[in-house]
C-alpha cells in the first residue's frame, strides 16, 4: 500500500502537476491521520473492554465477601439479642425467693448471659482491590468512600467487644466458685464428662457481685450493639451500590 502511494506522488511529481501533487500529499495526510485516530479508538474500546470485565471481577468478590461478612453480623447480632433478652430474667431471678425457683431456671439465662461473640470480617477481596488500585475502576464515588472507610468503622466498634470480652474473662475466677466449667459446656462438646461437683446457681444469683457482672454484660452488649448498627447500615449500602454498579 505504502509502495502504492509513493508511485503516486513519483509520477505527479515527474509530469510537473505542482498542484495537483500538494492536493494528494494533504489527502494522504488526512488518511493517516484518521489512521491513527481509528487505531487509537480501537485501542480505547479494548482497554475499556478490559476494564470492564476487571471491574465486574472486583465487584463480584466485592459483593461475596460483604455478603459473607453480613452474614456473620447477622449471628453476632443474634446471640447479642440473647445477651440483652438473658439480663432482665436474671435481674428477676436475682429478687425471687430461691425457695420457689428449680435449679434448672437458672441455667439457660445464665448461659445466654455469656455469650461473647464478637464481629471479625473477611477483607481479603477489598484489601486486594484497594493494594492493587482495581478499587478505583468502580464509579461511584460514595461507595469507594464507604469501601476505603470500611476497616476503620469495623476497628472503632472492636473496643466495645474487647471490653465486653475483658468483663467477661475478669469475672470469670468469681464465678467458677459457683459454677463449673463443665455445665456450660456438657452437650456442647463431645466426650465431655459431666463434673463431680454440683454447681451452685442460687447462690451465685444471691451474690451481689454477680449482679454487677450482669449488669456489665448488659451495658457491653448495648454498647457494642449500637457500634454493629452502623457496621450493618454501611454493610447493606455498599452491597446496594455494589449490585447497581454490577447492573450498570
Amino acid at each position: 500500500m505504502l509502495k502504492f502511494f509513493r508511485k503516486i506522488r513519483y509520477n505527479l511529481m515527474s509530469e510537473n502537476k505542482t498542484g495537483r501533487y500538494f492536493k494528494y500529499a494533504i489527502g494522504e495526510i488526512i488518511l493517516v491521520v484518521i489512521g491513527i485516530l481509528i487505531a487509537i479508538q480501537l485501542n480505547e474500546w479494548r482497554n475499556n473492554a478490559l476494564n470492564t470485565k476487571q471491574k465486574q471481577n472486583v465487584l463480584t468478590s466485592l459483593k461475596a465477601e460483604f455478603m459473607s461478612n453480613k452474614s456473620q453480623l447477622d449471628t453476632v447480632l443474634f446471640y447479642q439479642n440473647k445477651i440483652q433478652d438473658a439480663y432482665p430474667i436474671v435481674m428477676d431471678l436475682i429478687k425471687k425467693d430461691t425457695a420457689d425457683v428449680d435449679d434448672s431456671t437458672y441455667v439457660k439465662p445464665y448461659l445466654n448471659l455469656g455469650y461473647a461473640w464478637t464481629f471479625d470480617p473477611i477483607n481479603g477481596a477489598l484489601r486486594s482491590a484497594i493494594s492493587s488500585g482495581e478499587i478505583h475502576l468502580i464509579k461511584n464515588e460514595h461507595l469507594i468512600e464507604l469501601l476505603f472507610s470500611w476497616e476503620d468503622v469495623v476497628k472503632d466498634s472492636g473496643e466495645e467487644g474487647d471490653r465486653a470480652i475483658y468483663h467477661k474473662d475478669a469475672s470469670y475466677e468469681f464465678r467458677q466458685k459457683y459454677i463449673r466449667t463443665h455445665d456450660a459446656l456438657v452437650g456442647i462438646v463431645p466426650g465431655l464428662i459431666p463434673s463431680n461437683y454440683p454447681s451452685d446457681y442460687k447462690s451465685l444469683f444471691k451474690d451481689p457481685l454477680f449482679e454487677d457482672y450482669a449488669s456489665l454484660c448488659y451495658l457491653d452488649s448495648r454498647g457494642y450493639t449500637n457500634e454493629l448498627g452502623v457496621i450493618k447500615k454501611n454493610n447493606l449500602e455498599i452491597l446496594k451500590l455494589i449490585e447497581e454498579e454490577l447492573n450498570n
